[in-house]
């Protein structure tokens, strides 16, 4: 019987099978349910469901089953290139695989979450005008996580993670007839942004220091005898701090962890997905995947310990004094994702990846819960006799008067760090796209004369206004416009 299972795992087309499945069929499901809005047909909201939940479902269980015939694997690891898709000189981009204890832990998350949550979206979104437009983006979603987590590269995860967080500012702004729902979009959209960019910098490093980029033989995974490559310290340092900053972004580490609060404006499915789940341990599982490069780097590996920490202490801390459930949630779940960071970096990656999957789990139904949150806590004070919830000596009573009022209003604020980005960031970049937007006058000829007509000068934002100025050009001489 053993004998049986080991050639089914070493059974190279039923693996490619798996992987065309799970890396296909979310996007699959997506293209259809497009496909028949775009041609005029308005499929009632039990077939959008079947669709979804039939494609995300046969992804899950397709990743499931490939993550656990690679564990049967003597290797313990299964690392394919599916296809090249173009090839210069001594660089080729593949669409290649590789599974390893690591990602086969946050399949099985990805594997247990995604199809609960569909199931569960096509009851709580009854009647909602966005009904389709949401099952397509979780089937994006799905996509781009499992591109992400099996890609045997780096590029393949990068463009996994593209995916991941362009559903996932989509799905904030669900709501979109809603100006505040909106403008947080375009701020997690910014913020992810900035974690791109810092991503695209890791990719091009360590190509530019390399050579290469798949995991296998970058890193030295799951391959006996095969040691990760030691580009140097400063190379080591450059390349985790560029990580770091793509992690940070991702899952709302310190200075950004705030924006979690503006995400929760999409409806409770996606927050569970993509703040609770998912997309917030994205950065994390990225920083677990690079950990061997931090053995050249102690700074950067201090770096990671240090944000980690502060996430924790402040994220947790702010939590405590949210009066809505899903804000609480999701600083909390910073606050976890920040605690996996500092283990990373402290090297303990296999304690690490269980506290991941276990954290994961967690909130999934914390947060589907959440919209009973007030039903679930009068429940629990009727079962304990009901009075006080709280016992009666706890540590905030132990702490100076003083210390302890500076320590709540710290919390209230998030300590300042909206504030902080905001000045530091946020404004100089709306003012420096404020001037890069404003008009300019049109020339005509040589003479750099202004044409007649209408122009707009913006007024400073402090004035809230648009002044419009009429600008008529000087009469001319007969002789001169002949």
């Amino acid at each position: 019987m053993i004998d049986i299972v080991r050639a089914i795992a070493d059974s190279q087309p039923l693996l490619h099978l798996l992987t065309c499945i799970t890396l296909l069929s979310p996007a699959a499901g997506a293209l259809l349910l497009i496909a028949m809005n775009i041609t005029g047909i308005k499929p009632h909201e039990r077939w959008i469901a079947v669709v979804s939940a039939v494609t995300v479902t046969s992804a899950a269980m397709a990743a499931v089953l490939l993550a656990g015939l690679t564990m049967l694997r003597p290797t313990r690891e299964f690392d394919e290139v599916v296809w090249t898709m173009y090839s210069v000189h001594e660089y080729q981009l593949d669409v290649s695989i590789f599974v390893d204890p690591l990602s086969a832990t946050l399949t099985v998350l990805g594997a247990c979450v995604i199809p609960v949550l569909a199931r569960f979206s096509s009851r709580y979104l009854h009647n909602e005008p966005g009904y389709l437009r949401f099952f397509v983006l979780v089937g994006v979603a799905t996509t781009g996580f499992f591109w992400f987590v099996l890609g045997g590269s780096v590029d393949m995860a990068f463009f996994g993670w593209e995916l991941l967080g362009l559903s996932s500012v989509l799905l904030v702004a669900f709501f979109w007839d809603r100006p505040e729902t909106v403008v947080a979009s375009a701020r997690i959209f910014a913020t992810y942004r900035f974690a791109d960019i810092a991503l695209l910098a890791g990719v091009v490093l360590l190509h530019h220091y390399v050579g290469d980029s798949s995991w296998a033989s970058v890193l030295g995974v799951g391959r006996p005898g095969h040691d990760a490559v030691h580009p140097g310290t400063f190379p080591a340092t450059v390349l985790g701090l560029a990580f770091l900053l793509a992690a940070i972004g991702k899952s709302a580490q310190v200075p950004v962890s705030p924006y979690v609060l503006r995400a929760m404006e999409g409806p409770t499915p996606s927050s569970a997905l993509f703040y609770g789940t998912l997309s917030i341990h994205a950065g994390v599982y990225l920083m677990l995947r690079v950990e061997p490069l931090l053995a050249d780097a102690p700074i950067a590996r201090g770096a990671v310990v240090v944000v980690g920490v502060l996430t924790a202490i402040t994220s947790s801390l702010a939590s405590l004094v949210r009066a809505d459930a899903k804000g609480a949630l999701a600083l909390a779940t910073s606050a976890q994702a920040g605690l996996i960071l500092a283990e990373t970096g402290l090297g303990w990656t296999e304690f690490a990846m269980w506290h991941l999957l276990a954290h994961g789990l967690l909130r999934l139904g914390q947060f589907l819960r959440s919209p009973s949150w007030l039903a679930d806590a009068q429940a629990r004070r009727l079962a304990l006799g009901g009075g006080a919830y709280r016992p009666a000596w706890y540590l905030e009573r132990v702490l100076p008067a003083r210390f302890h009022d500076a320590l709540y209003a710290a919390a209230l604020s998030r300590f300042g760090l909206d504030a902080l980005v905001e000045r530091l960031v946020t404004r100089p970049l709306a003012e420096f796209a404020h001037l890069a937007s404003m008009p300019r006058p049109r020339l005509r000829g040589r003479g750099a004369r202004i044409s007649g007509g209408v122009m707009p000068v913006h007024a400073p934002p402090s004035l809230g206004a648009r002044v419009i100025v009429r600008v008529q050009a000087p009469a001319q001489p007969q002789e001169a416009v002949r």
